[in-house]
């Protein structure tokens, strides 16, 4: 049975296929031609009952004079209604005529802006018409008038986000965007950005609106305790309060957090706050408006992921594994422009090379395990003791090159006295050992020694040298002597 209907169903689609391939234009033609001619037959077939009903009256036996009346009366008739007719047919054509006009200019219209979301011309100003379609009617065409404009509007929006964020150079810049359209364009003021750090397992607060809120948000110690991280599922307290116990505004706000997976791998969670709904109205607009948060979160994930993945990958490049500073390769390809903004503002490098003293005695003596945690702590002594904008690089193996910005050649030297007493006052613990070390401190001075850099690096380098030859623990200028 369902056969012989699909059947039936088949043939009848097949017999209508010529009047389908028609166009808009030429399908009304058919139709109204259609309409017409069956006016026109019932007119043609009122006007022949008119012409015998005169004839009967002509054949009674009656005299002529009171003929007359009716039958011109007839006749008057018959003239009347084929112009009635005429005029009827013609506004019927006319109007009917308008009325598929104006719906074929809409559906126009809705082309030209579904080819314009689309970007299928080459050039996009080759429609006639705009992209929104004016709605001037409340009935069921206004309606999809509204959904196309809605629609349109909503997908140019994303994918204007989408190519802001692929021209972004960070992920914290992204981050920013995604807030922007957050708070401005989707009305959720209050949030929390959070990134997770696969290789210990943490995670952190990257981005909280408002900024107040940063001191109110979950408290973590590991991502593996977020129920959103932990099953890649959204989480709402909406209908389920104490779903999260780490969240800690329960009594005065409810939270829906949103994972942020790309290939299978939770990247972070936004968490979104919002003061208890008191109306359906109101929860059916925040409901909206996370849901186009989802979608717009779900154009930024391969974005963020990119980006993160440059970074890291830059990091790979430009970072010492083991103690996070810079690395040599960093400072070649970095130096050219850091160069050019001091000789633009004619002032001076101060250049600083470090060694520790008998670093070879610490791994020969308790492994290389207990060196490379030494190594790590001079990194954090020699970065808490120079600015923000100066550079510490690992050069080489126990080696280290910090670059000090805007400085002149007393101060260089009064930084690497601080540097070296901090080093000789530090205790290493490493596990139950105790160790004390030194450090010796070479300086030289950009352009002042020399107009090439390199040279100068090699001057502070022959510096250090030269306290090591001077019993080491020592800071020495670079001289011409040397």
């Amino acid at each position: 049975m369902p056969h012989h209907n699909h059947s039936e169903k088949s043939l009848w689609l097949t017999l209508w296929q010529p009047f389908f391939k028609l166009s808009v234009y030429q399908k009304f033609i058919l139709v109204l031609t259609s309409f017409l001619m069956g006016y026109l037959v019932i007119g043609i077939h009122s006007y022949f009952f008119v012409r015998v009903l005169k004839g009967e009256l002509n054949r009674l036996n009656v005299g002529q004079e009171l003929l007359d009346i009716p039958l011109a009366t007839i006749d008057t008739y018959i003239v009347h209604s084929g112009i009635l007719v005429l005029i009827i047919m013609l506004l019927l054509s006319l109007t009917s005529f308008l009325c598929i006009r104006v719906l074929v200019d809409f559906l126009d219209q809705m082309i030209c802006s579904l080819k314009t979301l689309l970007n299928t011309s080459n050039n996009r100003q080759s429609c006639s018409h705009g992209t929104t379609i004016p709605v001037i009617t409340r009935d069921k065409i206004g309606e999809v008038a509204s959904l196309v404009n809605g629609l349109t509007t909503h997908i140019n929006a994303i994918s204007l986000f989408r190519r802001a964020i692929e021209a972004d150079e960070t992920v914290a810049d992204v981050y920013q965007r995604l807030a922007y359209v957050f708070q401005e364009t989707l009305h959720l003021k209050s949030f929390v950005i959070w990134e997770v750090n696969e290789k210990n397992d943490s995670i952190e607060a990257v981005y909280t609106w408002p900024l107040e809120l940063e001191h109110e948000s979950c408290v973590m110690s590991s991502a593996g305790v977020c129920r959103a991280r932990r099953t890649g599922e959204v989480v709402s307290s909406s209908g389920f309060v104490n779903i999260c116990s780490l969240f800690p505004l329960t009594d005065v706000m409810t939270h829906t957090c949103v994972p942020m997976i790309v290939s299978g791998k939770v990247l972070g969670i936004v968490q979104f706050l919002s003061l208890f709904v008191d109306s359906p109205r109101r929860e059916a607009e925040l409901q909206k408006n996370l849901h186009l948060a989802g979608l717009y979160l779900k154009e930024a994930l391969p974005v963020l992921h990119a980006k993160r993945l440059a970074s890291n990958l830059q990091d790979m490049a430009t970072k010492d594994a083991l103690t996070g500073l810079y690395n040599r390769r960093c400072l070649e390809t970095t130096i050219n422009p850091l160069i050019a903004g001091i000789k633009r503002r004619d002032s001076a490098l101060g250049i600083l090379m470090c060694d520790m003293d008998f670093f070879k005695q610490v791994n020969d003596e308790h492994g290389h395990d207990v060196g490379d945690q030494i190594l790590k702590t001079l990194a954090l002594i020699l970065q808490n003791n120079v600015r923000e904008s100066d550079i510490v690089i690992r050069y080489g193996g126990e080696e280290f090159l910090i670059l000090l910005t805007e400085c002149d050649i007393d101060k260089a030297t009064e930084v690497a006295e601080k540097i070296r007493a901090a080093v000789e006052d530090e205790l290493f613990r490493v596990g139950n050992l105790t160790i004390r070390k030194t450090l010796s401190i070479g300086v030289s001075l950009f352009p002042v020694d020399d107009e090439a850099f390199w040279e100068c690096v090699k001057y502070a380098d022959t510096a250090l040298y030269k306290a090591k030859e001077a019993g080491r623990n020592k800071v020495l200028r670079f001289e011409p002597s040397m």
